[in-house]
């Protein structure tokens, strides 16, 4: 096969504004030395660390065979003792099992709800994040807007991210693209992933700050340091353009590359679309020596 130069394969996108979905909070239990027997017979008798470590075992398998429903059991048996990191556990159990019914989600937005009520940030930013989006509780941007509120008053980063995003969007919000600066640079006071490259759009953008492409890249560049990886499509983007960096295509194929593998469906598009052309054609990269090479592999006709 002949290597060739590597051809324009990215569009020119604006960069995307990001929501930020919170996952697992509570720090889980460190398994304990003692054998599962042991720890049973202590839930039985309403230890609550021993029902928190059972939850956990069973959640992940560890020493034990995984067994959700038994992490389950144990969850709701702490939930009934009043134990408000088994409530939580408990919520996320239902809402992530497979084929979730309505008594589920009915069952874990009651326990969430509970410990959200308590004042626990995480939670609260987690709820509110699900009823925004729609996607694993019913949609209710009235309950997003409450409990992302609550948990950005007690200065969490995500939560601040999201509100920033609410109010660049004008999401159950009036838009107001100072406030989504204001929030966003709280988010990145707190070190928020996503805060930082929805700051970088912002700058990118000009909307609500002085357009600065080169900051746009600076905070591109801390959000994925901080393990962001749908950052990396913008900071690609911006590589391949040479938009507040030095042009550099192999980097930004690098990036795209990492994005597609951490799953980010717009990396994932753009591969798919880079590698097939009318005739069927695709295109072959490998990296050899840090360096990318590009090959094209026709059918035989």
């Amino acid at each position: 096969m002949k290597l060739i130069k590597t051809k324009q394969y990215f569009y020119t996108l604006s960069f995307s504004l990001l929501l930020g979905v919170s996952g697992a909070t509570y720090a889980a239990p460190k398994v304990s030395s003692e054998n599962t027997q042991q720890l049973i017979k202590k839930a039985d008798q309403g230890d609550i660390e021993a029902i928190q470590q059972l939850t956990t075992m069973y959640a992940k398998g560890e020493n034990v065979v995984k067994d959700d429903q038994k992490a389950l059991q144990y969850s709701r048996k702490g939930a009934a003792l009043g134990d408000t990191q088994s409530k939580y556990m408990a919520g996320m159990i239902l809402l992530h099992r497979a084929n979730a019914s309505k008594q589920d989600l009915a069952e874990a937005t009651k326990f969430l709800t509970e410990v959200a009520e308590s004042g626990h940030a995480h939670t609260q930013v987690t709820l509110g994040s699900y009823y925004l989006t729609g996607e694993i509780l019913p949609k209710n941007i009235a309950l997003g807007i409450k409990w992302t509120e609550a948990a950005a008053k007690q200065n969490h980063g995500l939560a601040l991210n999201n509100l920033g995003w609410m109010y660049y969007k004008g999401t159950g919000v009036q838009q107001d693209y100072k406030k989504a600066v204001e929030y966003l640079e709280k988010g990145v006071k707190q070190n928020n992933a996503l805060a930082y490259a929805n700051l970088a759009t912002l700058y990118s953008r000009g909307d609500g700050v002085k357009q600065n492409d080169k900051k746009a890249v600076q905070l591109l560049e801390k959000a994925v340091e901080l393990g962001e990886p749908k950052a990396k499509v913008n900071l690609a983007l911006a590589y391949y353009q040479g938009v507040g960096v030095k042009k550099d295509q192999d980097k930004a194929y690098q990036l795209i590359q990492e994005a597609a593998a951490a799953g980010v469906p717009e990396a994932i598009a753009m591969l798919q679309s880079a590698q097939t052309d009318a005739r069927g054609c695709r295109e072959v990269k490998s990296m050899v020596d840090g360096k990318v090479y590009t090959a094209i592999e026709c059918p035989i006709s």
